[in-house]
């Protein structure tokens, strides 16, 4: 259940939202941030920062909450269009766009992201996270042919296997 919009701040509606969201809890998450936005306007709105980190962490949750990622994604895009100093928006951004497919313009985010706060923690993680391909055995073909394929998965066997063996040079 929802507390009074009067009972509580926003800051700490948004706090809560943000706890919820890291827990899993998206719905819950939606539910406070929404809370939290509409406590900003009634205490006579905060400065733009703030509303704008409230609209990407919402749309982060509901990219997240599966359902509704086309317009988790449009808020977490017009968050970072206007307030484009927050490492945080960035992330946000990069991680709906990853969970949209989009790995490019994801990476474009969370290198945006890092050139504002080089070791933001989040977006290291997501990073580290994310696989990165090869590059293809045969250029001359598609990613998809059959023999880049199975030479890829060969490639990728054969390095699980010489990784394996210790070095006996040391």
């Amino acid at each position: 259940m929802l507390p009074e919009p009067t009972s509580q701040s926003s800051e700490e509606l948004f706090q809560r939202g943000l706890n919820y969201l890291e827990h899993k809890q998206y719905q819950q998450s939606i539910k406070l941030i929404q809370a939290a936005m509409e406590q900003e306007k009634a205490e006579g709105g905060a400065n733009k920062g703030t509303s704008m980190r409230h609209l990407s962490f919402l749309g982060l949750a509901l990219v997240l909450s599966n359902g509704r990622s086309e317009e988790g994604l449009k808020l977490c895009e017009q968050a970072t269009k206007r307030d484009f100093f927050d490492a945080d928006i960035f992330c946000n951004l990069g991680i709906a766009l990853l969970r949209n497919r989009q790995k490019g313009p994801a990476f474009e985010a969370f290198r945006k992201g890092l050139a504002l706060m080089p070791r933001h923690r989040r977006i290291l993680e997501e990073l580290s996270r994310v696989e990165r391909r090869e590059s293809r055995a045969f250029r001359g073909l598609s990613r998809n042919h059959f023999l880049n394929y199975y030479f890829g998965i060969l490639r990728h066997r054969l390095r699980l296997l010489f990784n394996r063996v210790p070095n006996l040079n040391e």
